[in-house]
């Protein structure tokens, strides 16, 4: 019997992993190839999915915090210096993001910014408005921005544990339960976010691979 990309889960995540690296220029190997990658050893994982792709000599990950641009920043400026002062080719440095505590912010959407409040929760201000932000901000626009990040090769990873207390927080503050917040946040994350289990446990096996680190 023949059976189904959908009916699968380790193929049906490897094929959305692909999806998005694709869009944003990460090259991503076949699932067929990736499904044989990841079940090379115990210690593999369809979790370190997003760093297959990643084959650059320079690979650096940048450990977000607080929500700002200063990761997106510093990311930026990683690729530009290794290739104006370096000459590093297409390809041969990559720049990963993970957004773990304060920083989760930066991962929604502008209708979670909005019904969540999520710019006075984080001390974020409209340079338009001059009021907490009611959209993301950092999503688009600029140099900086999460897109335009992406579009360079730039890979965004956000905490689930820290989603889920995230959600748990919201849920106690609303009245509301903590499955149908995390789901709707769950819903409202930008394109091309990739969810990971513990950005602590990303952080770890991303080093282990071969990735140097950078708090921001």
């Amino acid at each position: 019997m023949t059976e189904s990309l959908a009916s699968h889960p380790r193929r049906h995540f490897l094929s959305r992993a692909a999806a998005v690296l694709a869009a944003f220029g990460v090259g991503f190997p076949s699932v067929a190839r990736a499904d044989r990658i990841l079940t090379g050893s115990a210690a593999d994982s369809d979790h370190d999915a997003w760093m297959k792709p990643l084959k650059g000599r320079h690979r650096q990950m940048f450990h977000a915090t607080a929500a700002g641009d200063v990761a997106m920043l510093m990311a930026n400026n990683f690729l530009d210096a290794y290739a104006g002062e370096f000459a590093a080719k297409p390809g041969e440095v990559n720049a990963v993001i993970g957004v773990h505590g304060g920083a989760l912010s930066l991962g929604f959407n502008d209708s979670a910014w909005t019904k969540y409040s999520v710019g006075k929760a984080s001390s974020v201000t409209d340079p338009a408005t001059k009021e907490p932000a009611l959209k993301n901000i950092f999503a688009a626009g600029g140099r900086l921005g999460i897109a335009e990040s992406q579009k360079r090769g730039i890979v965004f990873l956000m905490c689930n544990t820290a989603l889920r207390l995230r959600s748990r927080g919201i849920a106690a503050e609303r009245g509301e339960t903590y499955e149908a917040v995390y789901e709707d946040l769950k819903a409202s994350l930008l394109p091309g976010m990739i969810l990971v289990p513990a950005m602590v446990v990303a952080l770890n096996r991303a080093q282990e691979a071969g990735f140097t680190y950078v708090r921001v």
